[in-house]
């Protein structure tokens, strides 16, 4: 099982050591564009952080000879990882077309080829799986971008088997400040005057469908419906139009105005334990990752002591590092 397990991380490293010519021939732009924004590509130490990363999600979600299922899978390289460390089967589930085809182009490039390993079209969420069918659900930073908090918890909670394990990994932790101006600097360049993305599709959804707010008055309706959505908009508007003035408050200032999508919102770790309990999860919170021993620098040393104190006090975690990491167990049903 050693020589196989090493057979396929080396065909996996081999892809991602290709040149930026070779990548282009086989997969997406994006791929290409993704994957050397993170400097993985070609870069052996950040592939085997990769790799040590998923190997510790994989521990962490109890995995071995087990099913498990990752929800927003991107290109499916963890959740590829999770079926070659040894899950008995691993589905992919991604709403991005091209994404779905890497997933599945790189199970059949590992050597040998991956049998436990599915990459699926479709919001995992919504596709009505059977209940209880998976021993984990994984979602890596997924849950900052998701509408329903409630409604993705409680359905990962019926997606589970007795005892199973929800592994959450969100890079939006509220509670490191040093990723909070440029995270909120981010989410005002979408509501930027004049074209910013989410506050052109507002005026020109308004200007559509309450043609009489024209010119300041139409900037202004826009500048007071930041943060609504659809009929939202329309109403607060059609508002303005005859009282100059918006009642209605968003609970979040940046959401896409037609569909309410967040570009990413920020999660106190602390609080979302209590979303899980009230889905019926019951959370821990898990110690940051650092990887080890797999660059000869400065920062190596860094992360060998926040690792040491981490691993010690799951809860400095939060603090030290950006990326929170959670896991939630469905309780086993007592035997009648």
């Amino acid at each position: 099982m050693a020589g196989l397990l090493e057979r396929r991380l080396a065909s996996l490293r081999a892809i991602l050591m290709q040149s930026d010519a070779g990548i282009r021939a086989q997969f997406p732009g994006y791929f290409l564009t993704y994957y050397s924004y993170l400097r993985i590509l070609r870069n052996p130490a950040r592939i085997e952080h990769l790799f040590q990363k998923a190997r510790d999600m994989y521990l962490y979600l109890e995995a071995e000879g087990r099913d498990v299922l990752d929800l927003g899978a991107g290109f499916g390289l963890e959740a590829l990882l999770v079926a070659i460390y040894g899950a008995r089967r691993v589905v992919a589930t991604e709403i991005d077309h091209d994404m779905v085809a890497v997933g599945r182009y790189l199970a059949e490039r590992m050597d040998p080829p991956m049998a436990n390993f599915e990459s699926r079209y479709g919001d995992g969420i919504a596709m009505q799986l059977p209940s209880e069918s998976f021993d984990g659900v994984m979602a890596n930073c997924v849950l900052s971008h998701v509408r329903d908090l409630e409604g993705f918890l409680e359905e990962a909670h019926r997606l589970l088997r007795p005892g199973g394990i929800f592994f959450l990994s969100d890079e939006n932790n509220s509670l490191y400040l040093p990723a909070r101006a440029r995270r909120r600097r981010g989410w005002r360049q979408m509501e930027a005057e004049p074209d910013g993305p989410y506050f052109a599709a507002r005026r020109a959804y308004i200007g559509e469908h309450v043609p009489q707010l024209v010119g300041n008055e139409l900037l202004e309706a826009v500048r007071l419906t930041r943060g609504l959505v659809a009929e939202e908009v329309l109403a607060a508007a059609r508002e303005y139009r005859s009282k100059r003035s918006v009642t209605a408050r968003p609970a979040f200032r940046y959401r896409h105005p037609l569909d309410g999508q967040y570009p990413e919102r920020e999660l106190n770790p602390f609080w979302l334990m209590g979303k899980f309990r009230d889905a019926g999860l019951e959370p821990e919170l898990l110690p940051a990752f650092f990887s080890r021993g797999i660059e000869v620098h400065p920062r190596q040393w860094v992360k060998d002591v926040l690792r040491f104190f981490c691993m010690r006090w799951r809860v400095l975690s939060v603090f030290v590092w950006p990326i929170m990491r959670l896991r939630g167990r469905k309780p086993t049903e007592n035997p009648c």
